[in-house]
């Protein structure tokens, strides 16, 4: 039986369905071993290519039922209501550069929420007004965050990892550049990464990789996390995954 995951990026069980976006067949056939359903994100052809399939640029989960999506998604809102979803649609268009384009772009960690309030959109706004907000200058929040518990995060941005610490959120600041994205120097540790399971954190490419590998390591493991890789190959960001479902 499954259930939905009842906090936003925190499953206790095992993840059986996610909204991902990438056609990267390693990391599709990944998710076919582990059981995991993959909801496809379709490109957005008003944004930057490089980013337009990316999950963390067109949903955000909320816990159970409850998720948000670019109003423009209508084969990924079909495909959430299928399976039980309360879907409630932005209220501007995710399109065109930057800012308008991170509207949804936020990390929620347990009873708060991360990213650049300025530029929020009004649904996101209006449903998450219970959740602690800590407002922050990078706009690509989710991109930039990997969720592991309601008190642990890591991220590549100096700024995220400011306030957090400032907030009581234990973080762990990796540096950037070992991560890639087609079309941009770098890609962000959100993308190129997402909780699968409690204890498991999955990398879309190799961790091991990365230059900041055994602080990682060791930072998932004070937090009683293991990981796993999709493939031996480089890291990437394919703009994360968002869980939705998970084992009983």
């Amino acid at each position: 039986m499954m259930k939905f995951i009842d906090k936003a990026n925190l499953p206790e069980g095992k993840v059986t369905a996610v909204i991902c976006g990438t056609d990267d067949e390693s990391i599709l056939s990944y998710f076919n071993r582990k059981g995991i359903s993959v909801i496809k994100n379709a490109p957005n052809r008003s944004i930057d290519s490089a980013v337009s399939s990316h999950a963390d640029m067109a949903a955000i989960h909320l816990g159970g039922k409850n998720i948000i999506i670019d109003k423009n998604r209508a084969e990924l809102e079909s495909e959430l209501t299928g399976i039980g979803m309360k879907v409630i649609k932005s209220e501007a268009d995710v399109s065109g550069e930057y800012p308008c384009d991170i509207g949804l772009n936020f990390a929620v960690s347990g009873e708060r929420i991360i990213g650049k309030f300025s530029c929020a959109d009004k649904a996101l706004l209006s449903e998450t007004v219970c959740l602690e907000r800590l407002d922050v200058r990078q706009g690509y929040c989710k991109c930039s965050t990997l969720v592991i518990s309601e008190n642990a995060i890591v991220t590549d941005d100096e700024g995220i990892y400011r306030v957090a610490c400032e907030n009581g959120v234990e973080s762990l600041l990796v540096s950037k550049g070992d991560i890639t994205l087609e079309g941009h120097s770098y890609g962000f540790i959100g993308g190129a990464s997402g909780k699968i399971s409690k204890n498991t954190v999955v990398f879309f490419g190799n961790i091991e990789k990365h230059r900041d590998y055994e602080k990682i390591k060791a930072f998932l493991s004070e937090h009683g996390c293991g990981y796993e890789c999709t493939d031996a190959g480089e890291l990437r960001d394919i703009g994360g995954i968002v869980p939705l479902t998970e084992e009983i």
